[in-house]
């Protein structure tokens, strides 16, 4: 079974990296101004699905562009770019902008590849007239409603509290003694064995939790005492943690480190990421919010070796579960990674499978068998024989 976001994903980043945001009255972008408040003109775009992309049935119709070798071209696609400007308390204008792409390929010259596309409008003013179709419609609700206005309201004040409570904790790992280190003495790594490990603010069991550690977390530490480790945090902060709870690893900078590995990683870099709802036929994610990544291969490398991409893939997804699980973020339900190599392949695999693997309760094998892998012969493992599958 082949999963829906290789071809309904990858033209995001070709349109986002191809195409302008002209001013208005050029060629794409379309405004106007709507007489309510920017929250309830959001919420009605949430509402009509602007801000996820879809499918359109054809390019005809919906591009400046005419060519002769439209047939030529499959799965068109296109995205809003919009933008929200408060024009007074009561008062909103919309720029929208449409984004169009389109897979070409050609048997003849062997050339293939997504190609952006001027939007003639239509998708744009379309919008724009459902929205003021929808916020007409619910203009009294908009005006008089007291709960929506109570509620935005609760909103700002939790935001602030929440903002004031991190500054304090801040301020107090700032007042906290620091234990200088000797320069010829290395440097003590410890990372997590099981997750979720408690940082406290001091070496006692009823202390204040100022961080959940997660498996291969990793820290340095400062100061022994007794059944207590204190940890740095972050550039000047630190915390305890329980001795038994980590396990140490080889010092900073140990020349017993692999090599190896960083030319592989290196293979790929990251050039783009948004959280989006998954709008593939996957249906692991299909509904929820996932964390999309797009990767290009290093430098002028379009052909990578067999096996890089899929320990590319195993790295992206233990390092985004980590931040995942230390955000204080809206949380995401998955991980996608689209692929802009000349091969291309999109691999996507949920949070909590990711868990498990990382955790340790879950073998490579099992895990990459709840992946969903697209095609599955672009993650083949040349090192250990390991192959990706598709469920």
């Amino acid at each position: 079974m082949r999963m829906g976001v290789s071809s309904a994903f990858v033209a995001i980043l070709v349109v986002t990296s191809t195409i302008a945001f002209p001013a208005e009255n050029s060629t794409g972008t379309q405004a106007r101004e709507y007489p309510f408040p920017l929250p309830a003109v959001r919420q009605a775009l949430q509402q009509l699905g602007a801000y996820t992309g879809s499918r359109l049935p054809t390019l005809d119709g919906f591009i400046t562009t005419v060519r002769a070798d439209l047939g030529h071209y499959e799965r068109p696609y296109y995205e809003y770019k919009i933008e929200l400007v408060p024009v007074a308390a009561d008062r909103t204008m919309v720029r929208l902008k449409a984004n169009v792409s389109a897979w070409y390929s050609d048997a003849q010259s062997r050339e293939s590849g997504y190609i952006a596309f001027e939007s003639n409008g239509r998708l744009e003013n379309d919008l724009l007239d459902r929205l003021n179709e929808l916020l007409t419609k619910n203009k009294s609700k908009i005006a008089t409603d007291p709960d929506l206005v109570a509620k935005q309201i609760a909103d700002v004040r939790q935001k602030r509290l929440e903002a004031e409570q991190r500054v304090s904790e801040l301020e107090k790992q700032l007042q906290a003694p620091q234990v200088p280190v000797s320069q010829n003495s290395p440097t003590e790594i410890v990372s997590v064995v099981k997750a979720p490990v408690p940082i406290f603010n001091a070496p006692e069991e009823h202390a204040s939790v100022l961080l959940r550690a997660q498996s291969e977390d990793e820290f340095e530490v400062l100061e022994h005492r007794e059944a207590w480790l204190r940890v740095k945090l972050g550039e000047t902060g630190s915390g305890w943690l329980k001795r038994a709870q980590v396990q140490a690893n080889l010092a900073a900078g140990s020349s017993d480190l692999p090599t190896s590995g960083k030319a592989e990683v290196d293979a790929f870099a990251v050039i783009r990421e948004m959280v989006s709802p998954f709008s593939g036929d996957w249906t692991r994610l299909n509904g929820k919010q996932a964390l999309y990544l797009w990767a290009r291969p290093e430098g002028s490398i379009r052909d990578v070796a067999v096996g890089q991409k899929l320990r590319f893939v195993e790295r992206i997804f233990r390092e985004r579960y980590r931040e995942v699980a230390h955000s204080s973020q809206s949380p995401v339900d998955g991980v996608v990674v689209i692929f802009l190599d000349k091969r291309g392949g999109v691999a996507a695999a949920a949070l909590e499978d990711i868990a498990h693997w990382a955790d340790g309760n879950l073998s490579q094998t099992a895990f990459l068998k709840k992946c969903s892998l697209d095609p599955p012969g672009a993650f083949e493992n040349a090192g250990n024989g390991v192959k990706a599958s598709v469920p």
